[in-house]
């Protein structure tokens, strides 16, 4: 059953990615299509499969996938993302994929009706993660397999101060999990996990913010940016972060440049 809590959650995810559908896209597109090859391989798919991609987005994964199943089912909450995913997919001249609207705390789709499913950065975003997860245990056959890859909060780092910087830059955010969390979750919903691992992603905080639509000046970039320098020292939130003094060529005084750290984790696991 969905809390009205869960309803609120839902709607800040679709406005989310409704107001920022373009350049979400630029952005997953340029940058996670190393990462959707690398969970196809893990995966392993044999080539017939009847797949699923959850929480689609605008396709980087559903790419990757679709070039190696027999047929696969797009699904996303929000009709913007969907949109790019079509385009995506129409430009790497992919006919088998079908897209659809829905809810992953409920998928139209029957018991044991996939031989394969893939999630891939859509956990963070869900109240209750468990839930999508046991609907995608529900809906994998016996014998087959989901992938999943999704941001975590790295070994010793501060949980409550890395998803605060999260929050400030993407109110539809909800929590990032730790790798033991992802895994027991897993294991929770009836699945055997067969591979786990952990990459790391330089990302530059001005190109970070532009892909939620918030440049130099708005309230989120403000606060997003004065909470990774705050963790800075200890390197509280577990993002590495650094700054890059300005060049010392610019004409105008500049802002120092900021890096830091994402970590992610792909885990495959198999419903036994």
């Amino acid at each position: 059953m969905t809390t009205s809590e869960q309803r609120d959650q839902l709607q800040r995810v679709r406005s989310r990615f409704t107001r920022t559908a373009e350049e979400f896209a630029s952005f997953a597109l340029a940058m996670r299509g190393d990462e959707a090859e690398r969970l196809a391989r893990l995966a392993a798919p044999g080539g017939d499969e009847f797949a699923l991609d959850l929480a689609c987005g605008p396709g980087t994964f559903t790419r990757a996938i679709a070039a190696r199943v027999r047929h696969l089912v797009a699904l996303d909450l929000t009709p913007a993302m969907l949109d790019q995913a079509r385009q995506a997919t129409s430009r790497a001249g992919l006919s088998n994929v079908a897209f659809a609207c829905g809810d992953a705390n409920a998928l139209p789709l029957a018991d044991s009706a996939i031989a394969l499913a893939v999630c891939a950065y859509g956990l963070h975003h869900f109240l209750d993660p468990a839930r999508p997860i046991c609907e995608l245990g529900r809906v994998v056959r016996s014998g087959s397999r989901v992938a999943l890859v999704d941001l975590v909060v790295p070994g010793g780092a501060d949980a409550d101060w890395n998803n605060r910087i999260e929050s400030a830059r993407d109110s539809s955010h909800a929590r990032t999990l730790t790798a033991a969390e992802m895994r027991a979750l897993l294991e929770a919903a009836g699945l055997r996990v067969l591979v786990q691992e952990t990459s790391e992603r330089l990302r530059e905080f001005d190109g970070w913010m532009q892909s939620v639509k918030w440049p130099p000046g708005t309230p989120a970039y403000a606060e997003t940016r004065r909470l990774i320098e705050a963790s800075i020292p200890g390197d509280r939130a577990g993002f590495r972060p650094r700054l890059v003094p300005a060049s010392a060529a610019e004409l105008a005084p500049a802002r120092d440049a900021l890096e830091f750290v994402q970590t992610s984790l792909f885990v495959v696991a198999e419903k036994p």
